[in-house]
């Protein structure tokens, strides 16, 4: 439980206890000094601290008077410290959201290289997971509040953006304009070519990934701009056959890409032109010595061929794409190697 959360219970428990004594010390107080009978003396002490402004039930005594202007006093403190203590947190909370919210975006506004994924349904939910597990940094656009709700309990310290995607200056919070990529999960293949083309406008450099429902949508989607257009529909089917045909290939792959236990990764690392790989051989890198990671295969920047299984003979240059299996950490020291 927060702590302005754990206040306001307590706030709250004080206050009923309050409320419970001063209703048994007016109940006993009416009983005895006006001799009424108690359900008569409850009611008395209601109408009396409550301050509701009803006649007496009976008529009051000098000392049947001096505690109903105690019950009056003390009545009016006790409600004025919870309403003090419900606004006080409301408005706590407001300022504390908005709060968050602002540091959010100044620190979105800092970012660069970042990928922005536009839907927070199941697909999106997949993309943050990959995302998370590989430290990668992602702002989310999520339009339905119980979804930003949702994805906030489950994910807390991500960056999320509530609003409509499909909007330029939504995209344009989200700092697209330093963006590396961006991903469109949205439901609505009309939403996601929305998206595509003011993603495309905005930052014309940007690599977009888009999901495609129908297969009619997918060439208008290359037209509009996106980078790559994946359909779920042929993706499952595809995959659906591979269990038939090739199911232990298939596992392998489930467990390397999904085992909360396992870190072996496949991973693509890109040449830099200062690295001293580039303009040496594969037998000269010496990657799987010096890392432990196996090549799988190579592709260089002005081929659209990949080299797989690739011979140590085979020259790095920059701006290749080399692929690579092994685990996490050992990605993370090929990656430190290239940039040397």
């Amino acid at each position: 439980m927060a702590r302005s959360e754990t206040n306001l219970f307590q706030h709250l428990i004080t206050v009923v206890l309050v409320l419970i004594l001063l209703l048994l010390i007016g109940t006993f107080g009416y009983a005895q000094i006006e001799g009424r009978n108690w359900f008569d003396a409850l009611y008395m002490t209601f109408i009396s601290f409550s301050t509701v402004g009803f006649q007496e039930v009976f008529p009051l005594s000098t000392g049947g008077r001096l505690l109903t202007m105690g019950l009056v006093l003390f009545g009016m403190v006790v409600i004025a410290m919870l309403s003090a203590s419900v606004t006080s947190w409301f408005v706590r909370n407001e300022l504390l959201t908005k709060r968050k919210i602002f540091k959010m975006k100044q620190e979105i506004s800092r970012l660069n290289g970042h990928i922005i994924i536009c839907g927070g349904g199941n697909t999106g939910v997949a993309v943050i997971n990959e995302f998370i597990r590989a430290h990668k940094k992602f702002v989310l656009i999520e339009e339905k509040p119980e979804i930003v709700s949702d994805i906030r309990d489950h994910y807390p310290g991500i960056y999320i953006i509530e609003g409509n995607a499909t909007k330029d200056e939504v995209l344009q919070e989200a700092n697209i304009e330093e963006a590396g990529g961006l991903i469109s999960a949205l439901s609505l293949d009309a939403d996601n070519l929305f998206v595509v083309v003011s993603a495309r406008a905005l930052n014309p450099n940007l690599v977009i990934i888009s999901r495609s429902v129908e297969p009619s949508t997918e060439s208008k989607l290359y037209n509009a701009g996106a980078t790559y257009v994946i359909s779920p529909n042929l993706v499952e089917g595809t995959r659906m056959a591979s269990v038939i045909l090739r199911p232990t290939v298939i596992n392998f792959l489930e467990v390397m890409m999904r085992e909360e236990g396992l870190s072996l990764r496949m991973e693509e690392i890109s040449i830099p032109p200062h690295s001293s790989f580039n303009g040496i051989t594969l037998a000269q890198a010496q990657i799987p010595q010096r890392t432990g990671l196996i090549v799988l295969a190579v592709k260089h920047e002005d081929s659209a061929r990949w080299n797989f299984n690739p011979g140590s003979n085979l020259t790095l240059k920059h701006d290749d794409k080399v692929i690579v299996l092994g685990e996490a950490e050992k990605i993370k020291k090929l990656q430190t190697l290239v940039q040397d």
